[in-house]
């Protein structure tokens, strides 16, 4: 390993290629699988079951007069769905 590092640092033959040295196989580009519209409802779902989480938290709080923000809860689950949801949405 150390002796490949070494070469880095010095000039190469004149018989070595190093652009094309680690280059072992070239595929043609596969075309994106198309989104599965059974995910897009269950993300759907899980959005809609997630907005009535938030209310009934929202709701528990003002009603009982607990002592913290709704937001303590809401927040992280609102950010990790949204997280989800834009990996989903931008996967390769």
């Amino acid at each position: 390993m150390l002796a490949n590092f070494f070469k880095l640092f010095t000039r190469p033959s004149a018989g070595e290629n190093y652009e094309r040295a680690f280059v072992e196989e070239v595929r043609a580009v596969v075309p994106r699988e198309p989104r599965s519209r059974r995910s897009e409802r269950i993300i759907a779902a899980g959005w809609v079951l997630i907005g009535l989480k938030c209310w009934g938290v929202w709701w528990l709080v003002q009603t009982y007069q607990v002592p913290f923000s709704a937001w303590w809860i809401n927040g992280p689950t609102l950010a990790f769905a949204a997280l989800i949801t834009f990996v989903y949405l931008r996967r390769p």
